[in-house]
């Protein structure tokens, strides 16, 4: 039987302070120890003495010692990072999905990366080989739009020291990786009784594709396995391959992926985009142009004109989307009034 397992959980946590966020992870704080240096643009990172869980924050203002009470800037939050092996360290003592379920309650939480795993420990189903074949013969349909393959050899004997294929871009909010787990675990550690064909599947959601993956998984009621194979379904398909046909879309499935992805449904994970507001533009005008408009300001010692011409030229360019936005906070005004 195959199980599936999350292998990387981050997120985080707005509006809220450190005991809230420490209590929800069901850990102690005097298990973890201040870092060095903060990370993605926090200013203070601590790491769970039992493993890979670190947590990163700033503070309101400059503490020599931090403590469960320093105040944080809420604003920013608490980032949680637990990798692959911290995964596997917490779960001897917490459960992930029971973590998720307790995160999916806060008004302010955002999920920024979940790596869901399936390992294959003899590729009986998932095979690296089979699957390498495949691709490489085109014997597959995908909403991916490539494939990458990344292989390491050793230099003396020209063995193979690992083999990992991706199809989606890595740096895109969804995409799946597939790799020669005995390969990778003879490369980096000594143990003994390493399985001679362990293949095993992963698939990374970032942002808006990991909330919708929360979503199903906690509104949906959907297990960690269907959630994975739902979104394969989505995405990828394996074929058998009619040499009298050249329209692959009526190539039946691969025997081995049909058994793979047996009684699930696709998954939706894509997210409808909100349409922009007239309060959202004046927001994106204040953030992100007000200190240009203002140096050009005091350049030209408070002259308006150049302003003005660039109003009037972008009002002959207004698309759809911005009368409809002006119709809406016209409406919103006089229903306002009218009340």
């Amino acid at each position: 039987m195959l199980a599936v397992t999350i292998d990387w959980l981050e997120f985080t946590v707005l509006q809220t302070q450190m005991p809230v966020v420490m209590d929800t992870l069901g850990l102690k704080w005097d298990e973890f120890t201040q870092l060095p240096k903060g990370r993605f643009g926090y200013h203070t990172q601590y790491k769970w003495d039992n493993g890979n869980v670190f947590i990163m924050f700033t503070t309101l203002k400059e503490c020599n010692e931090v403590t469960l009470e320093t105040k944080i800037n809420t604003k920013s939050g608490v980032h949680v990072m637990i990798t692959g092996q911290g995964c596997r360290q917490y779960s001897a003592k917490q459960d992930l999905v029971f973590l998720i379920r307790r995160l999916y309650l806060f008004d302010h939480v955002n999920f920024t990366r979940i790596d869901l795993a399936i390992d294959d420990h003899e590729s009986k189903i998932i095979d690296y080989d089979r699957i390498h074949q495949a691709a490489e013969e085109g014997n597959l349909t995908s909403r991916w739009s490539k494939w990458d393959e990344v292989v390491s050899r050793q230099t003396s004997t020209n063995e193979y020291l690992g083999r990992t294929m991706y199809f989606g871009s890595q740096v895109s909010d969804l995409f799946c990786r597939i790799y020669d787990k005995s390969l990778e675990r003879k490369t980096k550690s000594s143990e003994e009784n390493i399985p001679k064909k362990w293949t095993r599947l992963e698939l990374v959601y970032r942002k808006d594709r990991a909330k919708k993956l929360v979503d199903h998984m906690i509104n949906g009621e959907k297990s960690l396995g269907y959630v994975l194979r739902g979104t394969l379904k989505q995405y990828l398909r394996f074929l058998t391959p009619i040499t009298t046909d050249k329209n692959k879309s009526r190539w039946p499935s691969a025997q081995w992926w049909i058994k793979l992805l047996d009684n699930v449904e696709r998954l939706q994970l894509t997210v409808k985009k909100d349409a922009k507001t007239i309060e959202d533009m004046t927001a994106w005008v204040d953030k992100q142009i007000a200190p240009t408009i203002a140096t050009i300001m005091k350049a030209q010692e408070g002259d308006m004109s150049w302003l003005r011409q660039i109003i009037v030229d972008g009002a002959t360019r207004l698309k759809q989307k911005h009368r409809d936005a002006i119709y809406q906070y016209i409406n919103k005004l006089e229903e306002g009034i009218a009340a």
